[in-house]
C-alpha cells in the first residue's frame, strides 16, 4: 500500500473514531439543551445558536458521513476503483457540509480545518500512486 493511501486510511480511521465520539457528545448536548429549554440562562446562552431542528439535521448528516466513512475505510484493502471514487465523493460532500456548517454555526476554525483536511485527502487520492493502487 503506497504512503498516500496509507495516510488517507489512517486519517479516515482517526476521523471515524472522533466522529463517533463527537456524535455521542453532540447528541447528548442537544438533548440536554432541549430538556432545559425553559431555563432563562439556557435560553439566553442558546439564543445565538441556530434552531434545534437545524442542529439535529446537521447531526444526522454527520452520522451518515461517519457511517459512509467507516464502510469505505474498511473497503480500502480491496483495491477497487469504486472505493477510491467513493472516498473522493465522500470528502467532496464533507467539504460542502463543512462550508454549510461554518456558515450556519459560525464555527469557522474547526470547519475550516475539516475543509482543509478534506482537500488534502482528495489530493492524496488523486496521486499517481493512489490511482495505481486502486486500479489493481
Amino acid at each position: 500500500m503506497p504512503g498516500t493511501v496509507r495516510a488517507v486510511q489512517v486519517f479516515m480511521w482517526i476521523s471515524v473514531v472522533l466522529g463517533i465520539i463527537l456524535l455521542a457528545v453532540g447528541a447528548l448536548s442537544l438533548v440536554a439543551v432541549s430538556a432545559l429549554s425553559g431555563d432563562p440562562e439556557i435560553d439566553a446562552a442558546s439564543a445565538a445558536l441556530p434552531p434545534m431542528g437545524v442542529m439535529w439535521i446537521l447531526m444526522l448528516v454527520s452520522a451518515v458521513l461517519v457511517v459512509a466513512q467507516l464502510v469505505l475505510v474498511i473497503r480500502i484493502p480491496r483495491r477497487q476503483a469504486a472505493t477510491r471514487t467513493g472516498i473522493i465523493w465522500l470528502f467532496v460532500v464533507s467539504a460542502v457540509v463543512n462550508l454549510v456548517a461554518a456558515i450556519v454555526t459560525t464555527d469557522y476554525v474547526s470547519n475550516g480545518v475539516s475543509l482543509l483536511l478534506s482537500v488534502l485527502l482528495i489530493g492524496l487520492l488523486m496521486s499517481a500512486d493512489a490511482k495505481r493502487y486502486f486500479a489493481a
